[in-house]
C-alpha cells in the first residue's frame, strides 16, 4: 500500500515598524534621475517640479512591503505623477511598478518598462486637498488604495524587489508629497 504524504506549509506576514522615506526637513536619500526645475523640502513636504518626465528615487530596496504617502496635486486637470516601487536600473527611467497619482486613473497600476497598464481602475480624489495613497506588495500580489478605498489588485511577478521613487510627468505645476512611509513585510513560516 502506498501512502501519499502532503505537507502543507502556511505563511503569515510579520509587520515591522514604519520607515520614513522622507525626514520632513531635507531631500537626503532622494536622487533626481533627470533634470528637475525644483526638488526641495519645504514645510514638511517634498516639492517636485519638472518640464520633462522625471523620477526621483531612493536607495531603499524592498521586496514585500506596505507603503503610504499623501499627495497634493497641482490645479492642472491633466497633471500626471506617480509613486514607483520595486524599481531596477541605474540611470534615467527606472523599470518597475507605479501607482498612478493623477485625475484620470488615481490608484491604477502601471508597469514602467514592464508592459504599460496593468490595471485601469480608478479611485476618487479629494480635489484641492491632500490625498492618501497606499500600496501593499507581497510576492506577486500588488494592491492599491486611494483615500482608504481599494482600487487595484493584480498578480504580476516580473519584478519582485527594488527601490522606490516619485515621478513628475513634466507638464503642470509643483506636486507636493508628505508622510512617505513604508513598512517591510516579512513572511514567517507558521
Amino acid at each position: 500500500m502506498k501512502f501519499l504524504v502532503i505537507l502543507i506549509s502556511t505563511f503569515s506576514i510579520a509587520h515591522a515598524d514604519l520607515i520614513d522615506l522622507f525626514d520632513g526637513k531635507t531631500t537626503k536619500g532622494w536622487f533626481p534621475r533627470q533634470k528637475v526645475i525644483t526638488f526641495e523640502a519645504k514645510n514638511g513636504e517634498l516639492h517636485l517640479l519638472a518640464k520633462t518626465n522625471v523620477w526621483v528615487t531612493t536607495e531603499v530596496k524592498l521586496a514585500d512591503f506596505e507603503a503610504e504617502l499623501e499627495v497634493f496635486l497641482p490645479d492642472e486637470p491633466h497633471f500626471n505623477s506617480g509613486f514607483s516601487f520595486r524599481c531596477q536600473g541605474e540611470k534615467a527611467k527606472p523599470v518597475g511598478y507605479q501607482i498612478e497619482i493623477d485625475r484620470i486613473r488615481p490608484g491604477a497600476l502601471y508597469g514602467i518598462g514592464l508592459g504599460g497598464w496593468l490595471s485601469k481602475e480608478k479611485g476618487i480624489l479629494n480635489e484641492n486637498d491632500w490625498n492618501h495613497f497606499r500600496v501593499v506588495a507581497v510576492g506577486d500580489s500588488i494592491q492599491t488604495w486611494v483615500n482608504g478605498k481599494s482600487v487595484s489588485k493584480i498578480h504580476d511577478k516580473k519584478q519582485l524587489e527594488g527601490y522606490f521613487g516619485i515621478q513628475h510627468h513634466g507638464k503642470g505645476g509643483t506636486v507636493r508629497f508628505r508622510k512617505l512611509r513604508l513598512r517591510p513585510l516579512i513572511k514567517k513560516k507558521s
